[in-house]
C-alpha cells in the first residue's frame, strides 16, 4: 500500500487491485492512438 490505498503499475488493469496485462493487439490500437494524438498537438501548435 501507498499512501493507504492500493499501488497501481504502470500496466492496464481493469480494477484496483487486480492488474491486468493487455494483449499486443490492445497495446498496438493505443500506439496509434497516441501517434495521432501527437499529430493533432502539432497541428495546434502550428497555427
Amino acid at each position: 500500500m501507498l499512501y493507504g490505498r492500493k499501488c497501481h503499475a504502470l500496466i492496464c488493469w481493469d480494477q484496483v487491485g487486480k492488474h491486468v496485462i493487455e494483449g499486443p493487439e490492445m497495446i498496438e490500437v493505443i500506439n496509434e492512438k497516441v501517434v495521432v494524438a501527437k499529430e493533432k498537438l502539432k497541428e495546434a501548435r502550428t497555427r
